[in-house]
């Protein structure tokens, strides 16, 4: 432990701004290249990084000898939970098309004749030594594929971190002089050794020099969303590589690239703009048009309630539509392209409802309403109400059954009373249940407006939905009362 990192854990808990004023002088690391950095700024930076990332990136935080050189790059950085996320659609790429790998259980010495597949000893199932061996000592065991990731906005290396467990390769390139060395320093201290440094801005004029003779199986971009008087932005074109136009140089490098985008971002408008801009190339190029569409997959990850990242996988071979993945607190959900296209929303055909459904923000980001209908076998209560139920009288435990699903990408309410929305009602409701949550959905009025009429406050007697209701017969707006909290 050097001094640098002796005096970032003793002072763990500081309060910097107070740090900073009482602080004369501020330890060097020993790191050279690091050492070319304001050693206050490293310093404080590196502090209040490890505290920001404390549940975010639990496993750097228990290395006390990473630094952290801005704290933008601690706040932007992927979780250790999504980075190894996006490893794991790298690794599903490698084993479908890199291929796999067999291994033998037991001593590998004991082996003879043997053939070599990928980096691997494979034995020779003729050889008569091989003929007498145990079952157990010749069992094969497939070993997922190790390909090669780019990651040509490395920014502070989780990422690069995660791929670099599934691959055998990974170039991670970084155009911030003081993050990639920072990245070269704690991949170093993490103890990883497959991760090649390059510092260079990602342009369709500069892609050469960074790619060298690596050739990888997927190239990954996480384009930075501020411009350069930092403030965010949103469109492809104004991010930074701008993906747009180094595309086609990057599918002919690779036929597979992961991007990361805003979760704020819209996605049937990025699905839109990315097509089009191949179809444009292709066709200035060839003189042909595409009437394909090689977005592949598109991602929404969620959790803690809140949507964290886009993610839209691009095959330069693809013209198949694409699936769509949600991804809440850990468990996933896919729909495929013909569920996007060709689901249909049902609607009820009554006021009757035995459970009200909230979807979670990987859901309702992704804009799959119908799709959740048709899988589920719910119904949407009005176009514009986002909101399910299922109409039909189930029991307690069809009910269960139908339910339990959907509980780990939303919220289940069960409930207890619907009632048309009126000023009698919302005095009734509100003196029976008079701690209860407040939504309001699809009606002329806000949740806090809603709470206020019903002269509620905050509690667990119930929580009150205010939603519009389309039957067959009308359309009106009501108050489902349920029970207080969704499982």
């Amino acid at each position: 432990m050097d001094s640098f990192e002796k005096f970032i854990v003793e002072n763990g808990n500081a309060d910097t701004v107070r740090l900073v004023m009482a602080c004369k002088e501020w330890p060097v690391p020993e790191d050279a290249e690091l050492a070319e950095l304001n050693a206050k700024s490293l310093a404080v930076n590196t502090i209040e990084g490890r505290r920001r990332l404390r549940k975010k990136l639990p496993e750097w935080v228990a290395c006390t000898g990473l630094v952290y050189p801005s704290s933008l790059c601690a706040e932007q950085c992927s979780s250790s939970d999504t980075a190894r996320y996006k490893a794991s659609i790298v690794q599903r790429i490698f084993n479908e098309y890199v291929g796999t790998v067999a291994s033998m259980v037991g001593d590998p010495c004991r082996t003879t004749g043997s053939a070599t597949k990928g980096t691997e000893s494979v034995p020779d199932k003729n050889s008569p030594t091989t003929r007498n061996q145990s079952v157990t000592e010749l069992a094969e065991v497939t070993i997922p594929s190790r390909g090669k990731v780019a990651d040509l906005t490395g920014g502070l290396g989780v990422d690069s971190w995660a791929f670099s467990e599934v691959a055998e390769e990974v170039l991670y390139n970084e155009m911030n002089p003081a993050l990639a060395a920072a990245a070269r320093h704690n991949f170093k201290a993490l103890g990883v050794t497959n991760i090649f440094i390059k510092n260079s801005e990602a342009t369709s004029d500069s892609l050469k020099d960074i790619f060298g003779d690596f050739r990888p199986d997927v190239i990954f971009l996480d384009p930075a969303r501020r411009d350069s008087a930092g403030k965010k932005v949103f469109l492809l074109e104004d991010c930074s590589p701008d993906v747009l136009k180094i595309l086609p140089e990057l599918f002919g490098i690779s036929r597979f690239v992961l991007l990361k985008l805003s979760p704020m971002a819209d996605i049937t408008m990025a699905v839109e703009r990315l097509d089009r801009t191949y179809e444009e190339y292709l066709e200035k190029a060839s003189g042909k048009g595409w009437n394909g569409q090689w977005v592949r997959e598109v991602h929404v990850v969620a959790s803690g309630g809140e949507c964290k990242e886009l993610l839209i996988l691009l095959d330069g071979e693809w013209n198949e539509g694409y699936s769509l993945t949600c991804r809440e607190d850990g468990k996933t959900l896919t729909f495929k392209p013909e569920e996007i296209t060709k689901a249909k929303a049902g609607y009820p055909d009554s006021t009757f409802a035995r459970i009200i459904f909230e979807p979670g923000k990987s859901l309702t980001k992704a804009g799959v309403s119908n799709a959740i209908c048709e899988r589920f076998g719910l119904v949407k209560l009005a176009r514009f109400t986002h909101l399910y139920t299922i109409s039909e009288p189930l029991s307690d435990s069809e009910s269960e059954q139908r339910t339990a699903p959907l509980k780990d990408f939303g919220k289940v309410f069960y409930v207890k009373e619907i009632l048309p929305l009126n000023k009698s009602s919302m005095k009734d409701v509100g003196k029976r249940y008079p701690h209860s949550e407040v939504s309001a959905k699809n009606i002329p009025m806000s949740s806090d407006e809603l709470r206020t009429r019903l002269k509620v406050k905050s509690g667990d007697d119930a929580h009150i939905f205010g939603v519009r209701i389309e039957t067959p017969y009308n359309e009106d707006n009501y108050l489902i009362v349920t029970e207080p909290s969704g499982h």
